[in-house]
Order: structure tokens, then C-alpha cells, then sequence
């Protein structure tokens, strides 16, 4: 890559030039390389990969909607290392546990519910059935969105997760989120105990 002062006689170049040379902007600097034609061998692997983020994306605008999930994920997007939105954080966990298992289960809504306890609902990622994924959810909770420790595992009964640990006092606010295999399937909800 070169850096140019004035490219192709101008102050200002950007873009092909005869499939021979490429000019833009890095970092502020104009800057002139080699055209390189883009390859997309479209292996089998690949294709599968771009079939599951396509279903993801299709779940999160068509059947994960509810506001309050969202931005769970939005919270939880702000606690990794990279910067990204909560739709990021919802593809990010979605498309690996997808390609594994098509049929997998993600939280469609969550709340608190008598006795001081939280509940989600969830739906399979394929096709927006009842949650059934086999296995059991762990329920992280903390004070803080930040500070969440593993509270305990549940399995999936009626499509729900639901905690069974008191997790304090009626009015108190808890951060809480479920995970399976290393994947986050919520975002970090904040949800003020019920007794």
C-alpha cells in the first residue's frame, strides 16, 4: 500500500481504477494498492455458515421482538470486549449454537414471579416452537449486570425456565440471564422480585 499525495492527479481519488489499482482513505491518509479481486468460493461450509446468520437475523426481526429482551441483549452487549449492539450479541451467541443444533432454545420473554423467582420463556431458533431443547439452563443473577454468579441449572418444563432459588426480597432488583453450552440464550435482564 502507498501513500499518495495527490492520486491519480487528484486530491481526493477513491475506488477502481482499470481492474489495475484501488485508492481510499486509511485512516485519514490518502493511500493507493493493487486491485485484488474478491473470492467467494462458496464451499459448502460457507454456504451453510451464511444459511444459519440469514435464519438468525429472520428470528430476531420476526420472532424475538419483545422490547424488554432486547434490551437485555443491549445490556449484555455493553459488558463484552467488543464494541456492538445487542442484535450483535444476539447473532454472535445464536449462529454458533444453531449450526450445532438447529433446533435450539433462546428466551422469547422473561419475569419475575411470586416467591422472589424469575422465569423465561423460550422458543426453538428453527421455527419458533415451544422451547424443548433437552439439558439443563444455568441461571446466572447478581446485583449488578456486571457481577453475575451461577445460581443454579434448571431444565426446560412447558416451554419456561424458571429459577427456584429466593433470590432476596419482594422489591429488590436482580440482573439475571440464562446460559447453555458456553452460550449466552438471553440477554441480561433487570427485574424487580415479586413475593
Amino acid at each position: 500500500m502507498a501513500r499518495c499525495t495527490a492520486p491519480l492527479l487528484s486530491l481526493s481519488a477513491s475506488g477502481k481504477f482499470a481492474d489495475t489499482l484501488v485508492a481510499s482513505n486509511w485512516k485519514g491518509i490518502p493511500v493507493m494498492r493493487q486491485y485484488v479481486k474478491p473470492s467467494n468460493p462458496k464451499t459448502a461450509a460457507q454456504v451453510a455458515q451464511r444459511a444459519m446468520m440469514t435464519a438468525c437475523v429472520s428470528v430476531w426481526r420476526n420472532t424475538f421482538t419483545d422490547a424488554a429482551m432486547r434490551t437485555a441483549w443491549d445490556r449484555l452487549a455493553l459488558l463484552l470486549k467488543d464494541t456492538m449492539s445487542g442484535f450483535n450479541a444476539f447473532i454472535m451467541n445464536a449462529v454458533p449454537v444453531g449450526n450445532d443444533d438447529p433446533d435450539a432454545s433462546f428466551a422469547l420473554s422473561a419475569a419475575a414471579i411470586a416467591g422472589n423467582h424469575i422465569e423465561w420463556t423460550l422458543k426453538n431458533l428453527d421455527d419458533g416452537d415451544t422451547g424443548d431443547e433437552a439439558g439443563d439452563f444455568d441461571i446466572w443473577v447478581g446485583s449488578k449486570p456486571g457481577s453475575l454468579l451461577l445460581s443454579e441449572s434448571v431444565a426446560i418444563a412447558g416451554g419456561k425456565v424458571t429459577g427456584t432459588e429466593d433470590l432476596g426480597d419482594a422489591g429488590d432488583i436482580k440482573y439475571a440471564k440464562i446460559r447453555k453450552g458456553g452460550y449466552d440464550r438471553s440477554g441480561i435482564g433487570a427485574y424487580t422480585l415479586i413475593d
